[in-house]
């Protein structure tokens, strides 16, 4: 390699990223994660944000749209039109009839 294919390079690589992922603390998540396994209901992300504020865990909407995403990705959690509900569940007799059943 030449000294100019390098020179012309490190601007590209040194360039900063332009994504910018925001960083989720475990707290927040853990936080997002009991508030939404304890409510029967689909919430809305408002109804997050305020439950958090209530227990002193204040963080913001971009925070709080990763750790769902976190949540939707896994297969933990669904948004739908009445907003987002959990969807885990460890019951013992729902792992047996995954682990037994017929494939349709």
């Amino acid at each position: 390699m030449t000294s100019s294919y390098v020179t012309n390079l490190l601007p590209i690589v040194l360039r900063p990223s332009r994504r910018r992922d925001v960083d989720v603390t475990l707290r927040t998540v853990e936080a997002v994660r009991r508030l939404l396994e304890r409510s029967p209901l689909p919430v809305s992300r408002n109804w997050l944000l305020a439950r958090l504020s209530a227990a002193s865990r204040t963080t913001t909407r971009q925070r709080l749209n990763r750790a769902l995403s976190f949540f939707f990705d896994l297969g933990l959690a669904i948004e739908g039109t009445k907003g987002v509900q959990w969807t885990h569940s460890d019951s013992e007799s729902l792992r047996q009839a995954v682990a037994t059943g017929r494939q349709l």
